[in-house]
């Protein structure tokens, strides 16, 4: 085996780093077709699983918050003593008023609670405990009522937090009985 000349070896170097940058410029559109058509659809694919699990996500943080805030909206009126109407007052009110920022109550009605008043509408309903439970804990006993239960369920939620979940849930059940 001779040894190559000096010549030889730049013209290798050259040519060859010549024919590498031609090949690539000739191959590199081909490689970036492939890899698309290979990556494209399992990108498409993470992006939809991506967005659904967002949206699940979001869906289900929106219900579990609500469900929070029924319980404490509710419990916040049980410790001090509101009535109903007190409280739907309050609740309306605060979430007209921009300066409140949405809070449970406003400052007029934590200041003057006032004894929830006895053998209301609540003492008649067919689920004990009824004002302290969530929409969900109240849809998920539906269905042991009878139809004069759910129609007192209906009459209550309409009169007082009318609630919507609570409102289809009652009508779904009433079509099944």
């Amino acid at each position: 085996m001779t040894k190559p000349s000096l010549t030889e070896l730049i013209e290798t170097g050259v040519f060859g780093i010549a024919g590498v940058v031609v090949e690539v410029q000739e191959s590199l559109p081909k490689l970036v077709a492939k890899g698309k058509s290979t990556l494209e659809p399992k990108l498409g694919m993470a992006r939809f699983v991506g967005r659904f699990a967002l949206n699940r996500l979001e869906s289900e943080f929106q219900k579990r918050s609500d469900s929070t805030l029924d319980q404490i909206t509710d419990l916040v009126s049980t410790l001090f003593g509101l009535s109903d109407e007190q409280h739907d007052d309050a609740k309306s009110a605060d979430a007209q008023s921009p300066a409140n920022g949405g809070a449970l109550l406003s400052e007029r009605t934590v200041m003057t609670p006032v004894p929830a008043a006895k053998g209301g509408d609540a003492d008649h309903l067919p689920i004990d405990g009824y004002r302290t439970l969530s929409a969900q804990q109240i849809i998920a006993r539906l269905n042991s009522l009878n139809l004069s239960e759910l129609d007192a369920i209906a009459r209550y939620e309409s009169k007082h937090r009318n609630r919507t979940s609570i409102m289809r849930s009652v009508d779904a059940k009433r079509a099944n009985l």
